[in-house]
């Protein structure tokens, strides 16, 4: 490693740490190097520094450092060469969601069922009145109130998605329940879910989605809108989500 990614490494995590709040310092501190590796401080093959020079220029016990090292070894982030040091092992590339188009299980359980694990983080949650193009896809009176969720859908900590559904009211009992899962959420409330239609289309990330998701630098999204049916072809959900194009698969079926 460089002196230049050494000095940007130990200023990242000397940030980090200090705004750790109450999440244990060897949990930022693994979070911060995933972070750097993320954002290009730290490429494959990179020495780190030594436990003694962290704890020194951290002003954090070695215990901490040994407990983060210690996790991100048994992930495979790092490896540990005896008599050269801690360095960035090779990243295997994430594989890609696989998406059905057409199953109605929703953003969690088709993660779930992949063996990975998701993750939601509410942007805003408001009711609003459906204007005539929304209210047309949702079959309702212009101006019915319906609830806007906004949210970041994560897999295994890494942001995937930004989701913007509009519901019909009565879906809807306290929207403050709703946690990781919309559709988990109908379930517990015996809304009876029926079939998708979906369309997929492409377009490049905006300022907001950007940042949203993490990105160093503009990408193309996979845009998906949705109408959801009850069992009984009632539209109760459109959705519109800004998927990162590298990280899904979606999948037609009849």
């Amino acid at each position: 490693m460089s002196m230049d990614t050494n000095q940007r490494l130990l200023d990242k995590l000397q940030r980090d740490l200090a705004s750790a709040g109450a999440m244990p310092l060897y949990l930022r501190f693994n979070e911060s190097v995933r972070q750097a590796i993320d954002q290009g401080v730290l490429s494959q093959g990179d020495f780190l520094p030594s436990e003694r020079h962290f704890t020194d220029r951290l002003g954090i016990s070695r215990i901490t450092v040994r407990k983060a090292l210690a996790c991100l070894e048994q992930d495979g982030i790092i490896g540990r060469s005896r008599g050269y040091g801690t360095f960035i092992q090779p990243q295997q590339p994430e594989p890609k969601l696989a998406y059905s188009l057409a199953d109605v299980k929703g953003f969690s359980r088709e993660v779930m069922l992949q063996g990975r694990k998701p993750d939601t983080v509410w942007i805003s949650r408001e009711q609003i009145p459906a204007d005539p193009a929304l209210a047309a896809k949702l079959a309702l009176a212009e101006n019915t109130p319906v609830y806007k969720l906004k949210r970041i859908h994560f897999i295994d900590k890494r942001p995937m998605s930004v989701a913007v559904s509009y519901v019909v009211a009565e879906a809807i009992a306290n929207v403050e329940d709703i946690g990781v899962s919309l559709y988990d959420y109908f379930r517990l409330n015996n809304v009876e879910l029926g079939s998708l239609r979906s369309q997929v289309s492409a377009a490049m990330s905006d300022d907001e989605t950007l940042q949203a998701l993490q990105l160093k630098e503009p990408m193309p999204l996979l845009i998906v809108r949705q109408t959801l049916f009850d069992s009984g072809k009632k539209p109760i959900e459109y959705s519109e989500s800004f998927c990162r194009s590298d990280m899904y698969e979606f999948i037609s079926e009849d």
